[in-house]
């Protein structure tokens, strides 16, 4: 059903004198942050640079199972070992091409005639920050959901506690960073490189660094002073909050703040059995490490966004085409940062669904 909404002709007016009504020249622009995953930053994405398929296939060839010996000993010491030929056994993991953005956009031109500001590149721009905050979102879903799968199927936990009434951030922070070191032997990986992770934060997360790193700021000299002036973690860095919420490197670590509005948009992507999970269910994480050959990403980019006439009438019709998926191949790669309220929100296996698709959500 169309709805307007219009004006008394007699306003605006002051002592009964009619005044004028003037349309600023100027649309305001939403504000969406960038991607924070880049390729070889917390995620890879070179296995699935460039795709139109489905499904992806990548290979991973197993560590040699075989032990060393010593000539000459009891057990296993002649010129030829005695133990078992090997031959090269490998694993495969798959990445689904599946979350898509393409709902087509209409812009009548009795809109365009009575709007004379433009409306179509206004719209294409909120496109682009719309797939941006939706690869960020689901991204940030699919490795947590992972880890929180991990935890639950094991019986383990993962994480790294963190009272921000009593703990110092900086030591959480290394705590997170020894997980990546000690690696996911399991699968072959004895260490993550330091130069392949990324850590996201909520907003209150980094505000700690400012308030409880006393050992990052309080050293009482220029560069201090700098980083304070700055808002950065280290004093070379420019910190952003709209490109992507860099903030600065700590341990070759990049650290990115992640708005209120993708931990929201994250949980809608995620579902548990047959219910999706409430609201809450990320708001115990504080932040998180990861590292880039954990996960697996890949993204169309043949991807467009096409204009043509609209069907429905005079007006033009932009249909978008934005494909992509995710997989996170190794779970211990991923390291939540949660305080002291947090439980495993997976008590089931958590999946990712497109959020029009997880249908119980608006």
């Amino acid at each position: 059903m169309a709805t307007s909404s219009t004006t008394a002709f007699t306003a605006p007016s002051i002592a009964g004198q009619a005044l004028k009504r003037q349309l600023s020249p100027v649309i305001i622009k939403n504000v969406v942050q960038g991607l924070y995953h880049q390729n070889g930053r917390g995620i890879n994405q070179s296995v699935v640079l460039d795709t139109n398929a489905m499904e992806i296939r990548v290979v991973r060839e197993k560590p040699l199972t075989q032990k060393s010996r010593s000539l000459g000993a009891t057990v296993d010491g002649d010129f030829f070992s005695s133990q078992t030929a090997e031959q090269p056994t490998s694993d495969e993991y798959g990445v689904r091409i599946t979350l898509a953005y393409d709902t087509p956009i209409d812009i009548p031109s009795n809109m365009t005639d009575m709007f004379p500001l433009d409306l179509v590149n206004a719209t294409i721009r909120n496109y682009h920050q719309a797939v941006s905050k939706n690869i960020n979102a689901s991204t940030i879903a699919t490795q947590l959901a992972a880890l929180f799968n991990y935890d639950f199927a094991n019986t383990t936990d993962n994480t790294i506690e963190y009272d921000s009434s009593s703990d110092e951030l900086l030591d959480i922070y290394f705590d997170a960073s020894i997980k990546l070191d000690d690696g996911d032997a399991t699968n072959g990986v004895d260490t993550f490189p330091e130069d392949s992770r990324i850590a996201l934060w909520r907003s209150s997360g980094k505000k700690d660094f400012y308030k409880t790193a006393k050992s990052v700021f309080e050293i009482g000299n220029w560069k201090a002073q700098d980083m304070m002036k700055l808002g950065s973690v280290d004093w070379e860095s420019t910190p952003n909050t709209v490109t992507n919420g860099f903030f600065g490197t700590i341990n070759q670590t990049y650290n990115f703040m992640v708005a209120s509005a993708v931990w929201t948009l994250a949980v809608k992507y995620m579902r548990m059995s047959d219910t999706f999970l409430p609201a809450t269910a990320l708001d115990t994480v504080v932040g998180y490490m990861c590292a880039s050959m954990g996960t697996l990403r890949g993204i169309a980019m043949q991807s467009t966004l096409k204009t043509v006439d609209s069907q429905a009438g005079q007006g033009i019709r932009l249909q978008p085409k934005q494909r992509w998926g995710i997989e996170t191949i190794y779970p211990l790669s991923i390291v939540p940062i949660v305080n002291t309220s947090y439980t495993n929100p997976a008590t089931a296996a958590i999946s990712i669904i497109g959020v029009a698709s997880n249908t119980d959500q608006s």
